[in-house]
């Protein structure tokens, strides 16, 4: 066999088993060969009259030759004449597509590390998105991946897709065992809610550690989670179940004089404080004009100030709590509570059962505390999911089979529902319409007939979705819940299911049975598509 540097031109294409390619299907491999030429070689056969015939590398060849590149390396070898022509063209057949069968691809966990490996060794990414034809993000990604022992792991399984690898692999850099342990849990199909809501977890955290830096200056120890103190075994006294020895309640003033005897736990009040939108500041709710709420070009009356310049934020409540062994070196004593003097029972019995009662009382009240506000953060994060979904959905060229139904119904219930609070601009973000409705009627009258329906089909979806809010889950509206059941219909076959905030809301499941502990998990829930029916 001989090695030649030849002029692509040159080359005849001979036979080939493969018959249908196209070099525009191969972009990725037309882009390598102008970059970096022909670096495999070809093979041809010197045919009797001297024409060197291409039996291994046509596409190289016709890349090559598309590409104006001069000189390609070329392995010749001469054809045999004492073998008949049919034996040679089996051979030659034999080879291509052996050679095609049996190419062993590059795992893409390989691949994310060869990515990292270049940028470790100071290569940029612009560099390697060019050499590899990829995007930039799809460069960093594959970078994250590889130097993520779990997803790089998980990267050829194919159980998740890339984006969602480089989610775990970000917390495995941050060291968030928990977040990655949580994640490899969920199935691909509610990946995102997790992510969301672990995202949302996250963020809580990093709030309430901020906002507990002051009470830690002070003295107070931090607690990370409200206490249990429902039992009457509980090692931590609520300040509202003490006193002074002068039958005083305890006041901040005098907690904060002996902060480091107590705890605090920072609770919240989800957007209980009004502030100005650019300071930060307080703002009286009755110094505002609501009636100029997103209308920027209107007046707020004589002495108010515009809707638009204000937000609310979430207000942290410190709860204190005094360590039972604290109790009797802090001139405080515990609060007596009432007792029914006409039971006839005794006096010490009765003030035991109603230490108890008051106990659970108050972890009756932690607890739906705790439950209003784990779903809804679980509400936001199935929201954020939902508008990815409907997003996906919206973007085919005809509607789903049941929409047709679904949207004659939901006009027959609710003449009025296209009108609704946010419907109109909720449905053009879904639609990815930017602008106001000539945007809109532009789209429509450029539209197929099967697009048509599915923009129908969109004003109709974002007329629900601006009233499904993250404590949807808590109310019984009867639209709300069509809307989510035909969701869950038409979610079989694009990897959508319910979670269990939204099957509470479409009257699915009692929310009151949702367990705060675990993950959802659509595959272990109700079925809604039976419910759907």
């Amino acid at each position: 066999m001989e090695a030649l540097w030849l002029d692509p031109a040159e080359l005849v294409i001979a036979e080939n088993v493969r018959k249908t390619f196209d070099l525009t299907d191969h972009p990725d491999v037309v882009a390598s060969v102008k970059e970096f030429g022909v670096d495999t070689p070809i093979i041809a056969e010197r045919q009797p009259d001297g024409s060197l015939h291409v039996t291994e590398g046509q596409l190289r060849t016709l890349i090559a030759v598309d590409a104006k590149i001069k000189n390609v390396p070329v392995w010749v070898r001469d054809v045999d004449p004492d073998v008949p022509d049919n034996e040679r063209r089996i051979r030659t057949t034999l080879m291509q597509m052996n050679v095609n069968d049996r190419r062993v691809a590059m795992v893409e966990a390989d691949r994310a590390g060869g990515i990292a490996l270049m940028l470790d060794l100071g290569a940029t990414v612009a560099r390697v998105a060019k050499g590899l034809q990829r995007s930039r993000p799809q460069v960093k990604q594959a970078a994250a991946i590889a130097r993520s022992e779990t997803a790089r792991g998980l990267v050829d399984a194919g159980t998740y897709g890339l984006d969602q690898l480089a989610v775990i692999a970000d917390y495995e850099t941050l060291g968030d065992t928990d977040a990655v342990e949580r994640l490899r849990r969920v199935p691909r199909s509610s990946f995102s809610y997790t992510a969301n809501q672990v995202a949302a977890d996250r963020e809580e955290t990093r709030a309430r550690m901020e906002a507990a830096v002051f009470c830690a200056a002070l003295g107070f120890g931090i607690l990370t989670a409200e206490p249990d103190t429902g039992s009457s075994d509980t090692t931590l006294l609520p300040a509202e179940r003490l006193e002074t020895t002068d039958a005083a309640p305890v006041t901040e003033e005098l907690i904060r004089a002996h902060a480091h005897r107590w705890l605090v736990y920072l609770d919240v009040e989800e957007n209980g404080q009004l502030v100005d939108a650019q300071t930060g500041d307080l703002v009286d709710p009755d110094q505002v004009d609501w009636d100029t709420q997103g209308d920027s070009g209107s007046q707020p009356g004589e002495g108010l100030r515009h809707a638009d310049s204000v937000d609310y934020r979430d207000r942290w409540i410190p709860l204190y709590f005094l360590p039972a062994d604290q109790l009797a070196d802090s001139g405080l004593q515990l609060r007596p509570l009432a007792v029914d003097e006409e039971s006839g029972s005794d006096r010490a019995e009765a003030l035991r059962l109603d230490a108890l009662r008051a106990a659970a009382e108050r972890e009756t009240a932690r607890l739906e505390r705790r439950r209003v506000r784990e779903l809804n953060k679980r509400g936001l994060a199935a929201k954020e999911r939902r508008i990815e979904f409907l997003t996906r959905l919206l973007s085919r060229r005809t509607p789903p089979a049941q929409a047709g139904q679904f949207v004659a119904e939901s006009l027959a219930r609710e003449s009025d529902l296209l009108g609704s609070f946010h419907a109109p601009k909720t449905a053009r973000d879904l639609l990815g319409v930017s602008g106001f409705t000539d945007e809109l009627v532009a789209s429509i009258e450029s539209a197929a007939a099967g697009r048509a329906w599915v923009i129908v089909l969109a004003m109709v979806l974002g007329a629900f979705e601006s009233r499904t809010g993250k404590d949807s889950w808590r109310y019984n509206d009867r639209g709300v819940q069509r809307y989510l059941k035909f969701l869950a219909a038409v979610g079989e076959q694009l990897e959508f299911a319910l979670v269990d905030v939204e099957q509470a809301a479409a009257g699915l499941i009692d929310y009151h049975d949702i367990d705060l502990d675990i993950d959802a998990d659509p595959s272990l829930t109700v079925a809604t598509t039976a419910a759907a029916a």
